[in-house]
């Protein structure tokens, strides 16, 4: 128990309160538990990860302050290739109608926004890259499933209740 030997109890637990995102607090959690005197084993199922990762989460509460420990070191990575201001600016771009914009099109699709964010930014992207863009603006991709308006909701009712989906070949 000797890393957490210099912090309270109490010390902790106000760290829980000031503590952002799941991780971080998952740690603290950890060093709550061992400061009361709950096992590794039973800490790494309960957080549901190996008894190494509970002694690396508990180490960082001896080795550096105790407002640091929670959490990790900035890591580097590539730039965004949108500024930040432009990033906000598609975002707010995205929760209007493309109509909006001058765009023919009624919502947001994947190729859409791609188009959009060369013609507007300069910027060019991956479809898999545009579909993490829009769910950061809280947008989802949805396939458009084409409904025949002239049909019977009894009828078709009937028929999803009679017909039997093949098993998987």
């Amino acid at each position: 128990m000797g890393r957490l030997d210099g912090i309270t109890l109490e010390e902790l637990h106000e760290l829980r309160e000031q503590t952002a995102g799941e991780i971080p607090r998952e740690r603290v959690l950890a060093a709550i538990g061992r400061k009361q005197r709950d096992n590794l084993d039973t800490l790494a199922e309960r957080h549901d990860v190996v008894e190494k990762t509970i002694r690396n989460w508990l180490d960082r509460f001896g080795n550096e302050p105790i407002e640091q420990a929670p959490y990790d070191q900035p890591r580097p990575g590539r730039p965004s290739k949108l500024e930040d201001d432009q990033r906000e600016e598609l975002f707010e771009h995205l929760q209007d109608p493309p109509t909006e914009l001058g765009y023919e099109q009624q919502a947001w699709s994947t190729k859409l926004l791609l188009y959009h964010v060369k013609e507007e930014y300069g910027v060019e992207y991956s479809k898999g890259h545009g579909r993490k863009l829009m769910g950061k603006a809280g947008l989802s991709c949805r396939t458009a499933r084409p409904r025949n308006h002239k049909a019977d909701p009894e009828k078709e009712a009937e028929f999803q209740q009679t017909v039997q989906k093949n098993g998987t070949n």
